[in-house]
């Protein structure tokens, strides 16, 4: 254990190292500092962030308290027994139990003994357990039933309370439980059908209270496993069968939790006890046994082969050595489960544009006879780009609007083009081979392997103090066809994502008084990636194309796209050999105290985040060959096979970078008994949230109020060099590979530049305050509110972005170049060198300004006991964030330059008229956008009643935010106007309803026949019901967007809408969602349109459809033995196959606009058997 004296140094030359950085004031972060080290004088940590606290008030007949009673609760699993005394106020608290079934005993002189059984303790609970002494002999007791379900009547937190029950009982496809944190109030996500079956591959999509889904935090066992530098991943993805049970925090919630502004969701592991338990699964699904995809029907195509098989097993139990160690089974026990997924998915068998059999070029042929895919009846004629006539036709000429197959001399056909055909990565048709759609599918398979190992351990060195360790290792392989993260559209190439994960936690619990208790805790998590190729991605023999650099050490294919013509594809293997290693420490220390009617606690913690992660671009480099007037030969198959690519992009080098993120925070909060019948929860929490760093600071950012207008080029110095920006504005740097253009760039940890390169934001104080009032004194009517204020822990991938800027690294873009050789022009001019990179870069920034994502959470309502076990509650519930993450486009044509906005949307060279000359793109990471949530939320929760456990929940909200996806990183549609974007959230359904229950059928249990009573007896359901509202198109994949003729000629980053010209009525049908004819194409402002050319629909003015779904699970236990016991399951998921469509065709001037593009899973079953003893 870590003396605190160690603790003051630690945290003291951390406040030294962060002022070095001037990243906070000195003497804030010593008064941070002095109040965590407080904490820590008094005997430490506070709070038990996963276990739960009883507590309660002692009186007497007449309503006096009784001061000085003897109380003790004693844990049904283990044996374990805690003691302490009620205080001068009559009051007694257990703060940091762990979670499980407890008696509480209670003695006191003149008083009957009493007794309560059967407490339920659950995860972040608070009961309060007041007793009334009768007057009378300490030989009479008095035995009381708990009930199992209780009202909240010491704390004003939103909740919802996922149990052992329903994590066993409740079917989730594929056995992922992240989709049961979505059965509360207030849960608006957009989860798949099947979620997978590994952490990094699932989604946790899900907003709370209308706040940002990447801004949740999960926690096992008090540490964090969330990847928030992975767009907010999971580490792990623990099994049902290690879960007690888990509770997601939604709102309101106590300031022993921070640096999340949206759910925080805890899960506790399964611990050991006094008895052996322990177990063997295995579940199976087969794509035989679901019904079939709707557009596979309607295409005649068969479905994609899945195969899931989980199996595994567990044992818990106490650690003893008869006679010799723990034989009273109550001092040490263990926990211990190993699982296997093996899942194979074959790839979405979806048919992809390809080149026609006859348009392959035939080795030893002088011509090349091309058909241009039987084109008709729009066939541009195929051009010599050297004469610029077209080619002679073969044959003769074909009437109007006929094809034409055109001779094109072999000798013309670029030499690395045609190898790259041969290499077959530009697939033949299957489909119409020989016709004008020719195509090709397949649908290769994906397997995913998963080993899970969970272990935990709980050790009671003495009756006061308690140790526990527990670990979870996800060892992960999965396959993608095309690659992960690529865009590529054809499966002949793809690559294999290596992640293992990891989770820690160790946790010394001391009771140093009756009164006073401390918690110290280490937590670790993290995981690697790993990305190899598969499938064709090799140069092939005798490659000779060029390159900018010669980063290419792996010898890949480069990535070839093909637009505005009849392929419009990609092939690229991605980015590899690719690694990221991401590792989360933390420590934090909670001390709690009861005093009077105060049960006060204090808490610090220190987190450092690191994430060693190579750049995500291309070093083989990247074509683009397109087609259209004034494009080489018009046509960018032609233009592909000569040689001549429209544009090339190529990054210098793969570097690693290493990040790394510090958080230092403290909390104090005091649950005042003011009176018996109310509490008070009162708090503050301070999180001091420096920007992440790159360790070596070698990372530059483009400030826009760095840049000098005197030192840039001109329109006409970059016209004059063909293009790029001249020699003589370009900087050489130390520990830089050349010369850059660096107006505006400003370098990390230099010249007075953060290390994190904005200006860090410490007004993070968060008071939380609330109340609970008791309305009746019966406990069974609790009036409840409460104001909490969140800040966010950004979660990194703002600034990983920029790791492409120079000078420290460098992507050039270059056009009309050769692919042979794309130094050269195939205009004629050559462009830069490889040790002169200079064309115009668009680059990724971060704004300097940058404060952190606040959240205010508020809420007010009633929890009423309606019968034993019975709870309802009614409340309203609201959310006001601001500084919420965006990115704006820094470097667009000013809006009243509407000439040069013409020009550039007729196709001249944006980069002559920006802002800020020398530069293309920038993109920059802003917090600039705000958002709102209003809701009436309903619960109705039943535990345990005649065999049969239940809840409903009921929504009823309006979300309102200005990003175009509700999500960090989004892109701002307007960057003049971030209100162009304002309207109802992605995440927005103004009806949700989700009803959730676990019923033991009562029937044939006692029959007269020990076959039905067997056979037919004893059986239960469970189900999952869903009934929810569709959100606007933009939180069902999709965007409302128009794509034709540029109207706004701002250089790029920017997205346009239609215009809205009548309301939109819902057909709801395939082809017709909702009545296309209620929009119409923008208008430029150069043609008298306006609003800048910008569509005047919101993103909001189409709503996605809704769900209404079931899940049912049918499951029997048949005993073997008094010990073993084996169920048999049977679970479906989308019961009665009701087809649910989810995405819409936004596009306003593509051929499917309005139409349904995919839907939700069809059918589903899910078999599945338990050996348990």
């Amino acid at each position: 254990m870590i003396k605190r004296q160690k603790y003051f140094e630690f945290f003291a030359g951390q406040c030294e190292a962060v002022h070095r950085w001037k990243k906070i004031p000195s003497r804030s972060c010593l008064i941070l500092i002095a109040a965590i080290c407080m904490a820590l004088a008094t005997g430490g940590v506070a709070h038990a962030q996963t276990g739960g606290e009883i507590g309660g008030t002692i009186t007497d007949a007449t309503g006096a308290v009784v001061p000085n009673a003897n109380v003790s609760v004693t844990s049904v699993e283990t044996g374990a027994t805690h003691d302490t005394k009620t205080n001068g106020s009559g009051i007694f608290d257990f703060p940091s139990l762990q979670i499980g079934h407890y008696n509480l005993s209670i003695s006191a002189p003149g008083f009957e003994a009493y007794k309560k059984t059967g407490i339920v303790l659950n995860i972040a609970d608070s009961l309060k357990e007041d007793a009334t002494m009768v007057v009378g002999g300490a030989s009479q007791v008095v035995t009381v039933q708990a009930n199992v379900l209780q009202v909240q009547s010491e704390s004003n937190q939103i909740s919802t309370l996922i149990t052992g029950q329903q994590i066993s009982q409740l079917a989730t496809n594929g056995r992922n439980v992240t989709s049961l944190a979505s059965l509360g109030t207030g849960v608006s996500g957009n989860l798949p059908s099947f979620n997978g079956v590994t952490a990094q591959g699932s989604t946790a999509t899900l907003s709370f209270n209308g706040t940002n889904p990447n801004h949740n935090n999960w926690m096992i066992d008090g540490g964090e496993v969330y990847d928030r530098g992975s767009g907010g991943k999971l580490d792990v993805l623990p099994a049902p069968d290690v879960i007690s049970q888990f509770q997601v925090l939604a709102s309101n919630y106590t300031p022993d939790f921070g640096i999340s502004s949206g759910g925080t969701i805890l899960m506790e592991l399964k611990s050991g006890s006094k008895a052996f338990h322990g177990g063997l699964w295995e579940f199976n699904r087969n794509d035989d046994f679901d019904a079939g995809y709707y557009f596979n029907k309607q295409a005649g195509t068969p479905d994609p082969e899945l195969r899931l098989n989980i199996f595994g097993g567990d044992i818990g139990g106490p650690v003893f050595i008869p006679h010799l160690y723990n034989s009273s089974r109550q001092k040490t026990f263990f926990f211990w489960s190993e699982e296997w997924r093996k899942y194979i998915q074959g790839a979405n068998a979806a048919a992809q544009n390809t080149v026609p059999l006859e348009d392959f070029p035939t080795a030893g042929s002088p011509t090349f006879n091309y058909t241009q895919w039987n084109c008709a009846p729009s066939c541009p004629a195929v051009l010599n780009p050297v004469t610029g006539t077209p080619y002679p036709i073969v044959g003769t000429a074909a009437a109007a609007g006929q094809p034409n197959t055109y001779a094109i001399p072999t000798a013309q056909l670029d030499a690395n083009a045609l190898l790259f055909l041969g290499t077959g990565a530009i697939p033949k048709p299957i489909i119409d081979p020989t016709g004008n759609s020719p195509q090709f599918i397949s649908s290769p398979k994906q397997p995913t392997y998963v080993r899970e190992d969970t272990v935990r351990g709980d050790h009671n060195i003495t009756d006061k103090l308690h140790l526990m360790g527990s670990y979870i290792h996800d060892q992960m392989s999965q396959t993608y066809f095309p690659p992960l993260w690529s865009g590529t559209t054809y499966t002949t190439v793809g690559n294999i994502f290596a992640n293992p994960s990891w989770a820690a936690v160790v946790k010394l619990t001391q009771t140093i008084s009756p009164t006073m208790l401390n918690e110290i805790c280490f937590c670790v998590n993290g995981n690697t990636i790993t990305t190899t190729p598969q499938g064709i991605f090799a140069e092939p023999t005798g490659w000779s194309a060029g390159s900018f650099f010669n980063g290419n050490t792996d010898n890949r294919l480069p990535q070839i796209a093909f637009s505005n013509g009849q392929l419009n594809t990609t092939w690229g293997t991605n980015y590899w050999p690719w690694h990221n290693a991401f590792l989360d420490y933390q420590l934090r220390d909670d001390f709690s105290m009861t005093k009077g009617r105060h049960a006060m606690k204090f808490g610090g913690a220190y987190m450092r985040m690191d994430k060693n992660q190579q750049q995500q671009a291309d070093t083989q480099g990247d074509y683009t060959f397109q087609g259209g007037a004034g494009v080489a030969s018009q046509d960018p198959y032609i233009n592909f096979l000569l040689g001549y690519a429209s544009t090339y992009q190529q990054l210098n080098e793969l570097k690693t970078y290493h990040w790394v993120n510090n958080t230092f925070s403290g909390y104090a909060m005091d649950d005042w008994h003011a009176t018996p019948r109310l509490t008070l929860n009162i708090g503050i929490r301070y999180d001091a949230l420096p920007r992440v760093y790159e360790k070596n600071n070698q990372v530059g950012n483009f400030n826009p109020a760095a840049f000098n207008a005197a030192n840039a080029p001109t329109a006409a110095d970059i016209t004059a060099a063909n293009g790029n920006v001249p020699s003589n504005f370009l900087t050489q740097i130390a520990g830089a590979s050349a010369p850059f253009y660096l107006n505006g760039i400003q370098i990390a940890g230099s010249n007075g530049v953060a290390r994190g390169l904005v200006k860090n934001d410490f007004l993070t104080w968060q008071p939380r305050v609330g109340f609970a009032w008791d309305a009746y004194g019966a406990g069974k009517t609790i009036v409840r509110g409460g104001f909490g204020l969140f800040y966010e822990r950004v979660q990194g991938n703002d600034i990983y972005d920029i790791d492409t800027t120079p000078p420290f690294s460098f992507q050039p873009k270059a056009s009309r170049v050769l692919f042979s050789s794309p130094n050269t022009s195939w205009e004629g001019v050559v462009t830069p060198p490889t040790s002169l990179p200079s064309a115009p870069a668009g680059i990724n920034s971060i704004g300097f300004y940058y404060p952190n994502p606040a959240t205010a959470q508020f809420s007010f309502g009633v929890q009423q006991e309606l019968a034993p076990s019975v709870v309802a509650a009614i409340q309203y519930v609201g959310t006001t964030a601001w500084n919420q993450n965006d990115r704006v486009e820094q470097n667009d044509l000013p809006l009243g330059d509407i000439t040069d906005r013409q020009a550039v949307a007729q196709g001249a060279n944006a980069n002559l008229y920006r802002q800020f000359l020398g530069y293309s793109n920038v993109l920059q990471s802003s917090n600039a956008v705000n958002s709102s949530y209003n809701s009436l939320q309903a619960a109705v929760r039943m535990e345990a009643k005649h065999g049969f456990s239940l809840q409903l929940a009921y929504t009823f909200s309006h979300e309102i935010d200005s990003q175009n996806g509700s999500q960090d990183l989004d892109t701002a549609s307007n960057p003049y106007n971030l209100r162009y974007d304002r309207g109802s959230g992605a995440f927005d359904r103004r009806n949700i309803f989700n009803a959730n229950y676990v019923y033991n059928l009562p029937f044939y249990l006692h029959s007269g026949s020990i076959l039905e009573r067997q056979v037919l007896g004893g059986w239960q359901i469970s189900g999952v019901t869903v009934a929810e509202s569709g959100s606007p198109i933009n939180g069902a994949g999709s965007t409302l967007s128009y794509n034709g003729a540029d109207t706004l000629g701002l250089g790029g980053n920017t997205t346009n809408r239609p215009n809205l010209v009548s309301p939109v009525t819902y057909p709801h049908k395939q082809k017709a969602w909702f009545n296309t004819s209620a929009f119409a194409n923008p208008t430029a402002p150069w043609a008298g349109g306006g609003n800048n050319g910008f569509g005047n629909a919101g993103k909001d003015a189409v709503i996605a459809p809704g769900l209404f779904n079931w899940n049912i699970a049918l499951f029997k236990d048949f005993p073997i033995h008094e010990a073993f016991h084996l169920q048999f399951r049977a679970e479906s998921f989308n019961t009665f196959n009701h087809t649910e469509f989810n995405q819409i065709d936004g596009g306003s001037n593509d051929g499917n606009f309005g139409q349904v593009t995919s839907t939700y899973d069809p059918r589903e079953l899910q078999f599945g058997a338990k050996l348990m003893f």
